[in-house]
């Protein structure tokens, strides 16, 4: 045998354990693991259904392009990984990449929004924050000097990745993951969550980061002597755990739609067709208990509260 064909016996061997692991996450995870997984899928669908076969046209998708090139399909698949980590019970890993799924959305959103000139002239969060008031006016110094790149980012969005992708990373420009959500949550995009970015920043964010910052009683040799294991350096299904888990992801796929929602909402308006689709996916939405999303569903389609 090859050393690759030992090597990928050994990799189905791995495997094989994991998928053990992960029947027994789905036999006590229950009814709402699977409402928690299926929403990752809604969401990956929804975007879908805002381009109608007859009639759309390559700019409205261009107009997106922030959002949908770069991110969004990128919160999917974190999503989903994070969530096949979870039902094979290794949970720090599985909470770290549920961060990593909120802050793609989180800057998919802020980038979309601040790509186009209507939002960046009501953007007192980002006023108040030294760094985010810098990145403004070099943004504003930059459209001076290049007449007609404007025009550009209205008309296609991820054209601000090539304008601002030369600061987004240097310190005095950065937008922090608080002002992103308080920014977004002034232009609407949580609507209509109530208290949206205490929620989005204080309740969820800052609870994930304690598993990226891998503090003991959340690494998975910690959850397991808290959940009083009998082996703590045996991988183990801890149902607490897991339900805990299952109910954040939840969480962020209601919170993922609705900013989806508001993100997308104006192509309602231009599509009548759209509308219906949106309409039909009000009671999947409800079944799956987004309560969240289905209500941001409705005020995109303008339908009373």
């Amino acid at each position: 045998m090859t050393k690759i064909g030992s090597a990928y016996d050994h990799i189905v061997q791995e495997l094989g354990f994991d998928f053990d692991k992960a029947k027994v996450s789905l036999e006590v995870g229950g009814d709402f693991l699977k409402k928690s997984h299926d929403a990752i899928h809604e969401y990956l669908m929804l975007a879908s259904l805002f381009f109608p076969l007859q009639g759309a046209q390559k700019s409205d998708w261009d107009r997106k392009a922030a959002f949908l090139l770069v991110y969004h399909s990128e919160v999917f698949e974190q999503a989903h990984r994070s969530s096949m980590v979870a039902l094979c019970a290794s949970y720090n890993a599985s909470f770290i990449l549920l961060r990593v799924t909120l802050e793609l959305l989180l800057k998919g959103a802020f980038w979309e929004c601040f790509s186009h000139r209507a939002f960046r002239d009501s953007s007192q969060a980002l006023d108040a924050d030294k760094r985010t008031k810098r990145l403004k006016g070099w943004l504003r110094e930059k459209l001076e000097l290049h007449p007609g790149l404007e025009e550009r980012l209205e008309l296609a969005s991820a054209s601000i990745y090539d304008v601002v992708g030369c600061k987004i990373e240097e310190p005095k420009f950065r937008a922090s993951v608080k002002t992103i959500v308080e920014q977004l949550d002034e232009w609407g995009m949580f609507t209509p969550i109530p208290k949206a970015a205490d929620l989005i920043y204080q309740d969820i964010y800052r609870k994930l980061s304690v598993d990226v910052h891998v503090v003991p009683d959340r690494t998975d040799i910690g959850n397991r002597l808290t959940s009083g294991a009998s082996e703590v350096f045996e991988r183990k299904v801890l149902p607490e755990v897991l339900r805990e888990y299952a109910e954040l992801l939840h969480q962020i796929m209601d919170v993922s739609i609705v900013v989806e929602l508001n993100v997308m909402g104006d192509l309602v308006r231009e599509y009548g067709d759209v509308g219906g689709q949106i309409r039909a996916r009000l009671p999947v939405l409800e079944g799956l208990g987004l309560k969240y999303a289905f209500a941001g569903a409705r005020k995109v389609l303008g339908m009373a509260a």
